[in-house]
């Protein structure tokens, strides 16, 4: 079992403060950072100590034979309103809830929640000791059905929860804290293993990924279990209406899909490493697996935390990967994946693949990648997406030998068949059919990928991709938006920030040519996503504000 190591979508966003990478959220700062009322003596539950030496043996062992790479120690414990923190009434009627939560000499601490219900108005924040990293706010919209939750990694040995309850909802809230990760090791940079992967690992923005980057929008990284990461991909379906469908590894975890975290758009911004980690990431909470199967090693998630209408948020700039249930060797195959928890790589494989069976499984249910020509995988990658030469979906990484300086007959990876997983087990609990085509529809056994965010429908305005350029990009802070359509119509252009709050909205009328600026010099820094709209239809591009 080859690769379950970081995956995870970290959602940016700006406080005064340096906030680096959070997840979905409604951002502002802690009640206590601004106002003296707030308590100062804070309870704070210290996690016992365990066997570290101990897990390094074991990791020392997994990690060559490239089982699940765990990064974390999980103490499981119950940590509640009513048997934890420090309350406080504030001037104004409000209520305040305040607990630490020390892992002494952690690299990191994550939370999973079995009962997590935030009442309207009401907030959670959770920051470290210096205060100078937070996450949040999560307010009613990180709700989910099931009441569990789960926050992405704080750096530090210590984190503070802060819960601000209003009077008009005094008591309705509910925090129970299950699980809490002390990161032990893999953690060099915030949650990431940034510059962790292998030298020959390539980024997906360099020219090797030219021609891949609608797949690479598909690719994301997800940390399972509170310890241990992997790859998925977000795959398309028949009716092409945007459904959260995540295909990864089965070996990537059995339990416990509503406290997955989900992580998009980790990469560096171009070829050349960053010198730290990218903060334009973006994560989602929570999913329920749909289907699963060892034979061909798939499991498929759809994600149910923090979406928007159904679907991930269009700030996300989310692209469905197209695949093939036909059971033909691949010319060249591609993978995109999180190689060690690092930023997005890419590998090619310039030769065709060939059936294989990986660690028990049925004669012919895998396919081998011929030899990588290009980099490889390694832990972590597990999940990742197998292309084919038509840029559709052949598989998902299981296991195999490959990586950076081994030989060029241990440069090869086993992926599960698309084409085995189709009907797998014939039950809808153990088959994509049923979820990715559920009005059996297709017939061509192929389909191509779907990017909700092109334009759609028919018109005689009908706008495309070419219509619209910016420059410069990146920029600090002026941009210029050059339009080129064959007929005159009505546009509206918004600019969203990461929290997909729009920072500049502006119409134009009855235009057809020219060239508008758009101005960004008070926003800060970062990644923003311009939308332009007719009356029928809209594009979205990716802008960088630089400082």
């Amino acid at each position: 079992m080859k690769k379950l190591l970081l995956s995870v979508l970290l959602f940016t966003t700006s406080l005064a403060i340096q906030n680096a990478n959070a997840q979905l959220s409604q951002g502002g700062k802690p009640y206590s950072f601004n106002h003296s009322d707030a308590e100062s003596d804070i309870e704070i539950k210290t996690m016992p100590a365990f066997d570290l030496e101990s897990l390094r043996a074991q990791d020392a062992i997994n990690d060559q034979s490239k089982g699940p790479f765990r990064f974390g120690f999980n103490h499981y414990v119950n940590l509640n309103l009513a048997n934890s923190g420090t309350w406080s009434t504030l001037s104004n009627g409000d209520r305040l809830w305040q607990l630490g939560i020390k892992c002494t000499n952690a690299q990191s601490i994550n939370l999973a929640f079995d009962d997590f219900f935030m009442p309207q108005g009401a907030d959670l924040f959770i920051y470290n000791s210096s205060k100078d990293f937070v996450i949040g706010a999560f307010t009613s919209v990180n709700n989910q059905d099931d009441k569990a939750f789960a926050t992405d990694l704080v750096p530090g040995e210590e984190l503070i929860l802060e819960y601000r309850e209003p009077t008009t909802v005094i008591n309705q809230g509910r925090i129970n804290i299950f699980r809490v990760t002390h990161g032990y090791r893999g953690i060099t940079e915030y949650l990431k293993s940034f510059g962790n992967s292998g030298a020959c690992q390539v980024n997906v923005n360099c020219p090797t990924g030219v021609a891949w980057q609608n797949e690479k929008h598909s690719v994301v990284c997800l940390v399972s279990g509170g310890s241990e990461f992997c790859t998925g991909a977000l795959i398309n379906d028949v009716p092409q209406d945007g459904k959260p469908y995540i295909l990864t590894a089965n070996h990537c975890g059995s339990t416990g899909f509503s406290t997955w975290i989900f992580r998009f758009n980790w990469e560096a911004t171009g070829c050349t490493n960053p010198g730290s980690s990218p903060s334009t990431t973006q994560s989602l909470t929570g999913g329920v697996q749909r289907a699963a199967s060892a034979n061909s090693d798939f499991s498929l998630v759809e994600i149910t935390g923090g979406l928007s209408g159904g679907t991930i948020p269009a700030s996300f700039g989310p692209y469905f990967s197209g695949w093939s249930n036909v059971n033909t060797a691949a010319t060249a195959a591609t993978c995109i994946h999180h190689p060690s928890g690092d930023i997005k790589k890419i590998s090619v494989a310039n030769n065709s693949c060939i059936s294989a069976t990986w660690s028990g499984t049925s004669a012919n249910s895998h396919w081998q990648v011929g030899q990588w020509t290009t980099a490889c995988t390694e832990p972590g990658s597990s999940g990742s997406p197998l292309y084919d030469q038509n840029h559709r979906i052949v598989g998902q990484l299981h296991g195999g030998p490959s990586a950076c300086g081994q030989s060029a007959a241990n440069m090869n990876d086993v992926y599960g068949k698309f084409s085995v997983s189709w009907l797998g087990g014939g039950t809808n609990a153990t088959q994509l059919k049923h979820w990715l085509d559920p009005n059996s529809s297709n017939t061509t056994g192929t389909l191509d990928g779907f990017n909700p965010s092109s334009t759609v429908g028919i018109s005689d305005n009908k706008i495309s991709e070419n219509s619209f350029s910016i420059y410069p990009n990146p920029s600090s802070g002026l941009f210029n938006l050059e339009v080129s359509l064959n007929a005159s119509q009505m546009i509206t252009v918004n600019v969203f920030n990461l929290l997909g709050e729009i920072v500049s909205q502006k119409k134009y009328s009855n235009i057809s040519n020219g060239v508008y600026s758009i101005d960004l010099t008070k926003e800060e820094k970062g990644l923003y996503f311009v939308e332009i709209n007719t009356a029928t239809e809209k594009t979205v591009k990716k802008i960088n504000l630089i400082k």
